[in-house]
């Protein structure tokens, strides 16, 4: 059928229907699940029921029916890999449910789904099939003649389409146990009249032919699945359905192709915008053929897709990362960076560009990617940014190793000539030698590299180098591997990583003395590590529960001990461990740190006492103790203060209390302005002067703090039951578990010591209190005294004469620069007038001596301004410091279009004399390299390039 409706209206009367039949329409959860650890992401539409149907929630409605957002990229639903190459996978997308929560069952959802297809929206029913459970003996169940005799009584569908399938395909469950049960999906037909004369579409219905696909699915949940494998009836009995809204839309928009909608078309008409391939008008105009054409539109419907999916995430609150859920998007950004860059010839950021048109798109029915725009273009452009930094050297990698891998994969018994050419190809042999660290020698590098690549296998060696130098996921790695019929050794690259683990392990833990060091000693049964540091920083009755030698980093010797009951708190959520003392009798012994190891309280000391069965008096460094507290205490109005000031976006993604200090990182993405420091500091000092109580509340149910507005910290992990600390409800509630003041006044003074950036999107304060903040201003007016009397006189403030001094720096930096630059300019007349011609097309071509990159690049330019057409210019010159060479190269325009000269293409052939690399547009291209001494070599070949272009 074809239809006119946009998605917008079709969403809009799918809720409009239910809403109808009293359903609540509900908001979309978010992308990150909340409280439910089993999962990365929300990737169905029943997530957030979930404790609905497991019996420890309830909703104030019976009836619902929502859009949820949902991101399938890790574990059972993984489409990442199908994404672009067909035309109906997605990473991100919207799934369109209605949900009963112990109220109407089969009968209903099974009407209602064929009055909309059919009756609203006028599907034809010829072309829907719809598929019942067939009954499984392992399950102890009969076929579901029920939802077959509905299909048949509530519905005009044709008895024959009426299918009884597996288990496979038609009985839900949502896990080895706990709610699940039959379901009724509904497949339609989009094949042509004559294919569908020729081949029933029953035969078709779930053999993955995407003619004949799933468009809704109808769960009925009636059993609690038991560990033994038996079902139990629930004592209510749910719906659950699912629809996917792209697939929908592309049937009711009569498209066989999900990126053929106006779900997909502003965003493929925005990236034909941004590329700078002439051959490419739009999505449906591409002025290339067979491979390349399927190539382009390929990385288009990959870009397109993989844009909806981070622009949703980031505005969820997930920042790309190296673990995680930040992992995921890192590696669906890079995957879309990667198309763009190799397939659509972008070079510069381009991904943020399409944040705007999704917005632009999706805010009525999803705000949160409207209101936070700007935050997620900034998080996405930084993410690119960083990215393509080692793109193209890494892809220039891979593109040097491939061609050796595929040769030694034909065996074609030419061998002993591969190995030649790869032994005599320094550059490729050096990557190598990068790869495999552990070979002794070079010959063990190409034998090594040979072994594996003879099988048509990339190495897991260059794998892991392309991850951990260029920043590429081992799946990207995978794919271009893929692209080139080649495999990868995941073994290799799974070995590496572990030991990079294992070497970070060992230099960031205590380590083991040896295999019968590392046990511990038990001294006493009982309970171990009962933490009572809350209410007193001593005890003088407790007991050593266990002990056992280590090492240290340094390799020195030390013990670990563990106490019955300890006031001692343990280094967690960015508080460092406690510090303090342990008697025994007469014998003092010193605690140097306290860390947490499976869920025991861990004191290290440097000795043992003799007597390890007496009893302990344990007591904490009360006065460092309080540091830290007043620094936490603080860090807390900080977070606070923060989300008052710049917005509610602001999240914790780190923090440190020591006693000297505080350092606190944060979600933000750009410079926090010298007026917004000033006024977050103020803020938090006027809640210290207010000297607000603190409010602690302990064993509270999670959601109860939750539901209060407690802030959870993203990635922590939190039991049944939490800690609430409160200072003031309208202004800080955390879920903590460290040690604070009585109250802020305790505080006495805040003060920021600086402000900076530590990875994309995250800003990094660190900031003092107390005596600390006081000694640290004090420093500061000192210094400021001291810079003072550098100045001859005390009749402006100090900012005003410091600012006098840089201009008048500015001034002479500027006039240097003029004065440099006229210097190489003069020298353009005689590069021209020099100029020699070669099958008409004239050639400029000069020594410039010592000029920098930027400058030599202007110079370029120049030379391209005063030419004239027919003109060809070439420009070298020695890096200041002596150690690089640069090369600038143009071409006038009638000689791009007439001959096909580029710019780019000359600069490179002439950067390989010089032991380098380079390109650029058309127009005007740069390169460098590392050999001086063949700079004049490279400019006297550029006569002969030119001619070989022509």
């Amino acid at each position: 059928m074809s239809s006119k409706k946009t998605s917008e209206q079709i969403r809009a009367e799918f809720f409009d229907f239910f809403r109808e039949k009293d359903h609540e329409i509900v908001s979309s959860a978010s992308l990150v699940p909340d409280n439910d650890p089993t999962l990365l992401f929300t990737n169905a539409g029943m997530n957030q029921f979930k404790d609905v149907f497991l019996g420890s929630g309830d909703r104030p409605y019976k009836r619902a029916a929502d859009t949820q957002k949902c991101l399938r990229v890790s574990g059972k639903h993984n489409d990442l890999e199908e994404v672009g190459i067909d035309t109906y996978h997605h990473t991100f997308f919207e799934m369109l449910g209605n949900w009963s929560f112990g109220d109407y069952f089969k009968k209903e959802a099974i009407a209602w789904a064929w009055e909309l297809l059919v009756d609203r929206w006028g599907l034809d029913p010829s072309r829907l099939y719809a598929t019942v459970h067939e009954g499984d003996k392992a399950l102890g169940l009969g076929a579901d003649e029920e939802a077959a005799g509905f299909w048949k009584s509530e519905t005009s569908i044709n008895p024959d389409h009426v299918l009884f399938c597996s288990s496979k395909d038609n009985f839900w469950m949502m896990g080895d146990t706990g709610p699940c049960g039959p379901c009724s999906e509904i497949h339609i037909d989009l094949r042509s009249d004559e294919e569908r004369s020729k081949v029933p579409g029953s035969t078709l219905v779930n053999a993955d032919d995407p003619r004949v696909m799933e468009i809704w699915n109808l769960v009925f949940i009636q059993y609690d699945a038991q560990r033994d494998g038996s079902l139990e009836p629930l004592p209510a009995q749910h719906v659950d359905t699912g629809m996917g809204f792209e697939r929908l839309v592309a049937v009711l928009q009569d498209k066989r192709s999900n990126y053929d909608t106006d779900l997909f078309g502003p965003l493929l008409s925005k990236i034909a915008e941004l590329t700078p391939r002439p051959d490419i008008n739009s999505y449906l105009s591409i002025d290339a053929e067979g491979k390349e054409l399927e190539k382009v539109k390929i990385a288009m419907r990959v870009i397109a897709d993989h844009a909806r999916a981070i622009t949703f995430t980031i505005a969820d609150g997930v920042m790309p990362g190296n673990v995680g859920r930040g992992y995921v998007i890192r590696r669906i950004l890079r995957r879309a960076v990667r198309f763009g860059y190799q397939t659509l010839e972008l070079r510069e950021p381009f991904l943020h560009n399409l944040v705007g048109t999704i917005g632009d798109q999706m805010s009525k029915v999803f705000p949160e990617v409207g209101s936070r725009r700007e935050y997620v273009e900034q998080v996405v452009r930084a993410e690119e940014e960083s990215f393509l930094n080692t793109l193209g050297t890494g892809l220039s990698f891979f593109d040097r190793i491939v061609p050796f891998v595929q040769r030694f994969a034909a065996g074609d018994g030419d061998v002993e000539s591969v190995r030649s050419d790869l032994e005599q190809d320094r550059r490729t042999t050096d990557l190598l030698e990068k790869s495999f660290v552990q070979a002794d020698s070079r010959a063990e590098v190409i034998q090594r590299f040979e072994e594996v690549a003879s099988g048509g296998v990339l190495p897991g060696e260059i794998a892991f180098l392309l991850h951990d130098t260029y920043g590429f996921p081992v799946d990207l790695t995978q794919l271009m591997a893929r692209e080139e019929g080649l495999g990868v050794d995941m073994d290799a690259y799974q070995e590496l990583m572990r030991q990079q683990k294992d070497r970070a392990r060992s230099a960031a833990t205590l380590i083991a003395d040896d295999e019968d060091d590392d046990s511990w000693r038990e001294i006493s049964r009982g309970e171990r590590s009962e933490f009572v540091g809350y209410d007193r920083t001593a005890v003088d009755d407790a007991r050593i529960s266990k002990v056992r030698k280590v090492h240290d980093a340094e390799g020195a010797e030390v013990y670990e001990v563990v106490l019955d009951r300890t006031p001692f708190y343990a280094e967690s959520g960015g508080q460092v461990g406690d510090v303090g003392h342990l008697r025994i009798g007469d014998h003092v012994i010193a605690v140097t740190d306290t860390r947490r190891a499976d869920d025991e309280i861990v004191h290290f000391v440097d000795e043992l006492p003799g007597d390890l069965d007496g009893p302990v008096v344990a007591e904490v460094d009360s006065a460092r103790r309080t540091r830290i507290m007043k620094h936490h205490t603080a860090t807390h109005l900080l977070h606070a203060a923060l989300r008052e000031v710049l917005g509610p976006h602001v999240a914790q993604k780190g923090s440190l209390v020591a006693p000297d200090h505080l350092r606190f990182d944060f979600s933000h993405f750009e410079r926090v302005t010298p007026t917004q420091m000033d006024e977050i500091a103020t803020l938090v000092n006027q809640k210290v002067q207010e000297n607000i109580e603190k409010g602690e509340e302990r064993s509270v149910p999670r959601s109860k703090a939750l539901e209060r507005g407690a802030m959870a910290l993203f990635g922590e992990k939190y039991g049944d039951t939490v800690r609430v600390i409160t200072f003031d409800p309208s202004f800080s509630i955390e879920l903590c578990g460290g040690t604070h003041v009585d109250a802020t006044g305790e505080i006495g003074i805040f003060a920021f010591k600086s402000e900076g950036s530590v990875a994309a999107g995250v800003r990094r304060v660190e900031a003092l209190v107390g005596f600390d903040a006081l000694g640290y201003l004090k420093s500061q007016v000192e210094e400021l005294g001291r810079v003072r009397e550098q100045f001859k006189t005390v009749q402006r403030p100090t900012d005003e004469e410091v600012a006098d001094l840089m201009d008048r720096y500015k001034e002479a930096t500027k006039e240097l620069e003029r004065v440099r630059g006229a210097s190489l300019a003069s020298q353009l007349d005689d590069i021209l007038a020099s100029a020699s011609k070669v099958d008409g097309v004239r050639i400029a071509v000069g020594n410039v001596g010592t000029a920098a990159m930027d400058d030599l690049r202007t110079l370029g330019q120049q030379l391209r301004d005063r030419s004239g057409d027919g003109t060809v210019g070439v420009l070298g010159s020695i890096d200041p410091e002596g150690g690089k060479v640069f090369l600038v190269a143009t071409v006038s325009d009638d000689l791009i279009k007439e001959k096909g000269l580029k710019a780019g293409e000359l600069v490179g052939r002439l950067a390989k004399l010089v032991g380098g690399g380079g390109g650029g547009r058309p127009e005007l291209a740069t390169a460098g390299g590392k050999n001086p001494s063949k700079l004049d070599e490279a400019l006297a070949e550029a006569p002969v390039a030119v001619q070989s272009s022509i």
